[in-house]
């Protein structure tokens, strides 16, 4: 697939561009976030409740209100049990299988930079053909990695910087998932700066909304996507698989 857009330079740009797209796609946004954490919520409730840890928590509620040191021991109890472990790594797959839907808001901004009309089934591209297990298993894989580097906060970090193009560069360009990650690694060492800054601030807008009565976190909790694609944008040759030369 070969796509060449303006190169743009500087983060003022990046993220004037990463606006621009959020701002057009306000009514995909409220549909992905409400229908994102809709699924995830019912779906770890109803895991709480298949694995027996609504059971086993209901028999020591009382004790949060009149001994906590008790019910705090318990609670450690209960994340011993075999079942917690099991339903841990349920939770992992249920992130798994939710978050495909982050790679349709890629679909629909290249929609708008090909002057096309993005539809709302544009959201659920991610889940069309083998290219769900493809999401499915990066996603999988990039839970279990990112659980256990974030017992040291750095390594989390790290993880998350280095697979931050990945979504993109496996589905616009087709690259297996290390093969996105080296990629990845060799952009931020073009402009790690740009790139810090652009996320610091993706972060921070799409948590805002709960500034705003909490529900405008269905609004702005998407940016994030909106930023990556962006950054994405100014950084890579789809034709060839590289960086653009800066």
């Amino acid at each position: 697939m070969e796509k060449n857009y303006p190169q743009q330079s500087g983060i003022n740009a990046i993220l004037l561009d990463a606006f621009n797209y959020w701002n057009r796609t306000i009514s995909f946004q409220v549909m992905y976030s409400l229908l994102y954490f809709s699924l995830f919520f019912l779906g770890y409730f109803y895991l709480f409740r298949y694995f027996g840890l609504w059971d086993e928590f209901a028999q020591y509620q009382d004790l949060a209100r009149t001994d906590f040191p008790a019910f705090n021991q318990k609670m450690q109890e209960i994340a011993q049990l075999p079942q917690t472990r099991n339903f841990a790594l349920a939770v992992f797959g249920l992130f798994a299988l939710i978050n495909p839907l982050n790679v349709g808001f890629y679909k629909i901004y290249r929609k708008l930079d090909l002057k096309e009309k993005p539809q709302m089934n544009d959201l659920f591209a991610g889940y069309l053909g083998f290219d769900f297990f493809k999401f499915f298993g990066f996603y999988l894989f990039w839970m279990i990695i990112f659980t256990y580097a974030n017992s040291l906060l750095i390594l989390g970090i790290v993880w998350v910087f280095i697979t931050l193009f990945s979504i993109p560069l496996m589905f616009f360009m087709d690259v297996k998932t290390f093969e996105g990650i080296g990629l990845t690694i060799k952009g931020l060492k073009r402009d790690f700066v740009t790139i810090l800054i652009s996320v610091i601030v993706a972060l921070l807008f799409s948590l805002s909304g709960i500034l705003l009565f909490g529900f405008g976190f269905l609004f702005t909790f998407p940016f994030w996507n909106a930023v990556i694609y962006s950054l994405y944008k100014n950084y890579y040759h789809e034709n060839e698989g590289n960086l653009k030369q800066i």
